[in-house]
């Protein structure tokens, strides 16, 4: 009887041993870190954004509007490819949806919509309203800034609720102009 529960024990052992190292071996395979959980964006693939291409949340349903420069409803799109640009606000797919830093891009200078000429005006406490499937919040610019184009500390994961406005400075091929707005709900 003794030997049996050794041997069960040692069965146990072993399972959690090798359910440990699975779970290592994982983790560096698919690059998982654990303190990533929760995870802070939301999962696209409930959402169904994409599928073949095909957009179905729809244009109306993540906009961004920037009152001051009067732009409306302007449509995002999860890329920040050239030529999608052309016609769409593009959204750093590595930066958040919803809450936390959602990085965005548009022209300013050469395109058929430059919808971010006139970012550089923007002034502290100007308004910002982007929405996310049928999720609106605002957004106050809290700072105006340039920085290389090789500088990406604008994808900073911190907690704080805020949009993060990218775009080329022009006739300064190595700079990018930021705009920082805060969510104050």
């Amino acid at each position: 009887m003794q030997v049996k529960r050794r041997k069960n024990i040692l069965l146990l052992l072993l399972f959690i041993i090798i359910t440990i190292f699975t779970i290592f071996i994982y983790s560096k395979i698919y690059k998982i870190n654990v303190s990533d959980y929760p995870p802070k964006t939301l999962n696209l693939e409930n959402i169904k954004l994409y599928q073949d291409d095909k957009i179905f949340i729809r244009k109306d349903e993540w906009t961004l509007s920037i009152p001051n420069l009067n732009l409306y409803n302007i449509p995002i799109i999860d890329s920040i490819e050239v030529d999608k640009l052309e016609d769409y606000i593009g959204h750093f797919p590595i930066s958040s949806y919803l809450k936390g830093n959602i990085c965005l891009a548009a022209h300013n200078d050469g395109y058929k919509n430059n919808y971010f000429k006139d970012i550089n005006t923007l002034c502290v406490g100007d308004k910002l309203i982007y929405s996310f499937n049928n999720i609106e919040k605002s957004y106050y610019v809290e700072k105006v800034y340039s920085i290389a184009s090789t500088d990406f500390s604008f994808f900073n994961l911190d907690q704080k609720d805020k949009l993060t406005l990218v775009t080329c400075i022009s006739n300064s091929p190595h700079m990018r102009l930021c705009v920082e707005a805060v969510n104050k709900e």
